[in-house]
């Protein structure tokens, strides 16, 4: 798993990455078997305010571009998420 911090790869934290990551993959997938195919993009967003969102690698790059715009020119993000 890859983040824009340095954690330890078996610290809790860590394991909570990769359990929420299966989950999104797994939701994902059931998602096209629901929905009747192939979603580049799907996301959850909660009353709560709580977003994710999940869509294959090849667009990585423009999400996170527009992240990194977002934030304004802030240090925060960095490789690998962001060229």
């Amino acid at each position: 798993m890859m983040t824009n911090k340095t954690i330890d790869n078996k610290s809790e934290l860590a394991r909570k990455g990769t359990a929420l990551l299966e989950a999104a993959h797994e939701y994902w997938k059931q998602y096209q078997k629901d929905e009747g195919g192939p979603g580049a993009v799907v996301w959850l967003d909660n009353t709560n305010g709580h977003f994710v969102l999940f869509t294959r690698g090849e667009y990585k790059d423009a999400i996170m571009a527009a992240a990194h715009r977002e934030c304004a020119g802030e240090p925060k993000m960095f490789d690998p998420f962001v060229s």
